[in-house]
């Protein structure tokens, strides 16, 4: 209970009872009016010279947090669809230093209410749903590991008692994030490098304008010196609030896992810009001149480039790409074919895609362009943009290239999804590059598990003569797979041979 005339040696000895007024009697206050000490003691020195500082005010008035009266804009059009918790309730608390300036008294209260009050209510209301500083730490940590905000809130309910909604909990990210201001680019660049040990060069325009950046740290520096002989290559996006693209170029490791060899981040994908990345990428890296192939889309722009900084490599276009460009152009508005003529053209060439030689790919060629069924328009374009570089995307002739068995960018891809998984969408610079070196060594670390296992385990299995032992000795368990289903077939093994 709390009453008129009742007096407190402290402001922390009144709040304590305050609070446990406010619990009993399901009510909650706000300040209205009052005044410190401090500036007390200005006006009154002599009175207030022996009060101690622990009642921290001269005078404090409380209102419900229902008083007060909502002022209504004179103007009914220009009037948002809003509520307020402003009832005009008359209930106020009104404390005081005593006379003699030595305690906190209540000289005036009124308890009367004149709206519902229940224990449901009060613990929904603001000022009861507000969490301590840590908690609010731990919601935050939680938030930024993307965990789940129902399991959250189900967490704070169990632990604190808190009402705490799922609104909350993302005010409290959101305002957290508005504490700590983004560092400009510059700040953020040179954090990268020191933070990270990476090798970063820049393409700035003459007036200053960012047009690239090239990024390189010492792991994947040393991952492509190893295996720099398949180079996938390709650009994701609505990662970074610039609205710029990341470029990856990715190798495969002895054990068939994914590196990633370099990053880039490119204002536009014109033919200067490209030519430039690669062209950093080639000089910092001494070992490209035994990349023997680029995985890449069919931008001609990107094969162009490549084709001209790395003129003994060969182009090997994603076959998932090729599809999806060969399904994009051929359609009845644009070559103005019929709808069978259309999916009859796109069975042949899902056909050519997957032709195991040259020779069978030439008898699916001759068929398809001497039939009386096949439209003209079809093959006047597949002749143009696809016939002469049939060995970059035909799967039976691509295996020559030396491209491991890799006919798509699904390595890239796989890694793409890992980066939109854990960065949101549009980050700040500062938060994609924490968030990028995060997976990074994520994914390292699940990459080193893996080559560890090589070393420490051996199989349990037989094996069945002396040469397949050997060649397990020799090789990767990965590696050695492919030549186990090879082993036993003359034919085939003359060609590893």
């Amino acid at each position: 209970m709390m009453e008129v005339g009742q007096t407190f040696t402290s402001y922390f000895d009144f709040q304590n009872n305050f609070e446990e007024y406010k619990k009993t009697f399901f009510c909650d206050f706000a300040i209205s009016d009052c005044r410190t000490l401090n500036v007390a003691r200005k006006k009154y020195p002599q009175k207030l010279k022996n009060t101690p500082d622990s009642l921290k005010y001269y005078f404090v008035k409380f209102k419900c947090v229902h008083g007060g009266v909502y002022k209504k804009c004179s103007n009914n059009e220009q009037q948002r669809s809003t509520s307020t918790m402003k009832q005009n309730c008359p209930a106020f608390i009104y404390v005081t230093v005593t006379s003699d300036g030595t305690k906190l008294e209540i000289a005036r209260m009124d308890e009367c209410h004149n709206h519902a009050m229940s224990s449901m209510l009060f613990s929904n209301l603001p000022n009861q749903r507000r969490l301590a500083p840590q908690t609010k730490s731990e919601v935050i940590e939680l938030m930024d590991l993307k965990a789940n905000k129902k399991l959250i809130q189900s967490k704070i309910h169990a632990e604190t008692g808190k009402k705490v909604t799922l609104k909350d909990l993302s005010n409290i990210n959101s305002t957290e994030k508005l504490k700590h201001r983004p560092k400009n680019f510059e700040e953020t660049i040179e954090e990268v490098k020191n933070t990270y040990k990476c090798t970063i060069e820049l393409l700035v325009h003459n007036d200053g304008t960012l047009l690239g950046l090239f990024l390189q740290d010492s792991r994947m520096k040393i991952e492509f010196e190893n295996f720099p002989e398949m180079v996938c290559a390709d650009a994701t996006y609505k990662l970074i609030d610039l609205k710029i693209p990341l470029y990856v170029l990715l190798v495969e490791d002895g054990n068939g896992q994914s590196e990633v060899a370099a990053l880039g981040l490119l204002v536009n994908e014109e033919k200067e810009t490209l030519a430039w990345f690669f062209k950093k990428f080639k000089e910092l890296n001494p070992a490209s001149i035994n990349t023997r192939v680029f995985i890449t889309d069919k931008d001609m722009k990107e094969r162009t480039v490549l084709k001209s900084l790395f003129p003994e490599s060969f182009m090997v276009i994603c076959l998932f790409h090729t599809l999806r460009t060969f399904n994009r152009e051929i359609t009845c508005d644009k070559l103005g074919i019929t709808p069978d003529q259309r999916d009859m053209s796109k069975r042949i060439f899902e056909k050519l895609c997957y032709s195991k030689n040259e020779t069978e790919y030439m008898q699916i060629y001759t068929d398809f362009i001497n039939s009386e069924l096949t439209p003209h328009q079809v093959v006047a374009y597949f002749n143009k943009n696809w016939h002469n570089i049939r060995e970059q995307w035909v799967t039976g002739l691509t295996s020559e290239s030396g491209n491991f068995l890799n006919s798509t960018n699904n390595r890239l891809e796989s890694f793409n999804s890992k980066l939109k998984s854990v960065i949101p969408v549009y980050s700040n610079l500062t938060e994609f590059f924490r968030k990028l070196f995060i997976i990074l060594k994520c994914i390292r670390s699940e990459r080193d598990h893996c080559a560890m296992k090589v070393i420490q385990k051996i199989p349990t299995t037989i094996f069945q003569n002396l040469d397949e032992e050997k060649y397990y000795k020799l090789l990767t368990p990965y590696a050695f797979n492919f030549i186990k289903k090879n082993l036993f077939c003359p034919t085939k093994f003359l060609f590893l041979l």
